[in-house]
């Protein structure tokens, strides 16, 4: 068959030049399974959905599966990785025991908690003319009949002695807690200890290879040194964008959190601490009572919600929420702190750090969490990273806020990946461009470096000032040089303004006893 097709034509269809934007957020878990789990010692497991897997690939009550369970309980949406640790050859449990003495002259109930008051508190009904061993058999029934306490109970001759179910020092960090009376029956707590010898954490993070996670669960509060060279190293690299942040938490006396992280100097972790309390049937519990590492699990759980793209997060936030009910980039100049956390009941008066004391923890690099004005919720004070001083040792605010942090690492990712897309195969020029071919020169890279600049203060993102004073000097503090025999175009980004948070106010009041003058 004969085909004349004329004139001759072609349309050839290619992509669009549109925003790159920032990548989706993935959060790793690092931390110990128990025998009963099915995942790899060391391994990375990928993709954890929203479906209880972590019970069958962890052990339903393991330290691991905690942490997944309370984060995908705030957070359906953000990947989740895990690498799961088996408990150290040769660790030792930590153990706690409650003590039963006398008879039950009435009949009644106390509660029995152990490690979170949320998730791991028991009733113990006790029947007029119990002996203590029948009390003691009963608080042990109620513990074990929970199945993802992480401890067992033995009762033995009216003493109740609990054992936590991965070794190490994770378990050091339940505490035990006894409420209420029955008549005729006497409780003496002592609060669970001596649990040693956590995993080797050495070469934990070999098996990520250039993966990125923007925030890292580390349970082990105590020894972090890991987890921050693994991200220092991230934070600047070349060709990538690779940085994150670690979040853990540790509950110990002011003097100890103090000298923990005082000399710590990292922009890479953030420590939630919180006050030893130890009272007449309370013992080695925070005074927020829940396992240290399920606040630093919740935490970094909201901050990746926070971050992502049209997640629903108004119940996070607290005053004005306007564009902010959906999360994303923009989100990362948005205070942290008073962030509701509401799956941790309220402190009980009295108890907690004051905020004298919270102050001093904010100039250590220690966060704090702790009740609200009226004490009927849990809310996040400064989030605050380890950071305090630059390379030379002057002090330095440029890092401290995590917020300062995530605005940073939004506005460099966003250079980065769209700089990548925008001249993915371009000339390079001294001279003017010629129409239809992709070129660039200095000129034409400033006014792009601009116009990114612009986007990333508007309203989807709202990380750098708006408005001409501060494009102006965006633009007079940038300059852009270009070497035509190696391709390099040297970008120098002097003054990139940034959205800060309001934090304080300051103010001076002058009364008057007349509205006359």
């Amino acid at each position: 068959m004969t085909k004349i097709a004329q004139p001759s034509t072609t349309v050839n269809i290619t992509s669009a030049v549109t925003e790159v934007a920032n990548e989706a957020q993935k959060l790793l878990f690092v931390g110990q399974m128990t025998s009963a789990g099915t995942a790899v010692d060391g391994a990375l497991v990928s993709g954890i959905q929203n479906d209880n897997s972590w019970d069958t690939l962890f052990g339903i009550d393991s330290m691991l599966a905690a942490m997944l369970r309370s984060a995908r309980l705030l957070n359906d949406q953000s990947q989740f990785d895990a690498i799961a640790l088996d408990d150290a050859g040769g660790a030792t449990a930590a153990t706690g025991t409650i003590t039963v003495t006398g008879t039950a002259t009435a009949t009644g109930t106390f509660t029995v908690t152990i490690g979170s008051q949320q998730n791991h508190t028991v009733t113990v009904s006790v029947t007029s003319g119990d002996v203590l061993a029948a009390v003691a058999t009963a608080i042990a029934a109620a513990v074990n009949a929970d199945t993802s306490m992480p401890v067992t109970a033995a009762p033995v001759a009216g003493v109740v002695t609990f054992t936590a179910v991965n070794l190490g020092t994770y378990g050091n960090t339940l505490g035990i807690e006894v409420v209420g009376e029955v008549a005729g029956i006497t409780n003496v707590v002592v609060g669970m200890a001596s649990g040693a010898t956590d995993p080797t954490l050495t070469g934990v993070f070999d098996v990520v290879g250039d993966v990125r996670y923007q925030g890292v669960v580390w349970p082990y509060a105590d020894d972090t040194s890991e987890v921050r060279t693994f991200l220092d190293a991230r934070f600047n690299v070349v060709n990538d964008v690779l940085d994150g942040v670690a979040f853990t938490s540790k509950t110990d006396t002011l003097a100890n959190l103090q000298s923990t992280y005082s000399a710590l100097n990292s922009q890479s972790l953030l420590v939630i601490g919180d006050e030893l309390t130890n009272e007449t049937l309370l013992k080695q519990a925070p005074s927020v009572f829940e396992i240290p590492v399920i606040k630093a699990s919740e935490f970094a759980s909201i901050r990746a919600l926070r971050l992502t793209v049209g997640s629903s997060i108004s119940q996070f936030l607290s005053g004005e929420v306007g564009l902010d009910s959906f999360g994303g980039p923009a989100l990362a100049s948005r205070p942290y702190f008073n962030t509701p956390f509401p799956n941790i009941p309220v402190s009980v008066q009295g108890r907690g750090f004051t905020s004298t004391e919270v102050e001093s923890l904010f100039d250590d690099g220690v966060s704090v969490m702790g009740n609200n004005r009226a004490a009927n919720s849990i809310i996040m004070g400064e989030a605050v990273t380890t950071y305090k001083t630059d390379t030379s040792g002057n002090p330095d605010q440029a890092f401290k806020f995590l917020n300062f942090v995530d605005t940073a690492s939004g506005v460099r990712e966003y250079f980065v990946n769209n700089l990548n897309s925008r001249f993915s195969q371009s000339r390079l020029t001294e001279g003017d461009l010629v129409p239809g071919r992709p070129m660039a020169n200095a000129q034409l890279i400033l006014s792009t470096l601009t116009e990114f600049y612009n986007t990333l203060s508007g309203s989807e993102f709202s990380l750098t000032q708006s408005g001409e004073t501060a494009r102006t000097t965006f633009i007079s503090n940038t300059t852009v040089t270009v070497d035509l025999a190696t391709g390099l175009a040297t970008i120098l980004m002097n003054s990139v303004p940034l959205v800060s948070q309001l934090r304080t106010f300051n103010a001076t009041m002058r009364i008057t006893f007349s509205a006359n003058g």
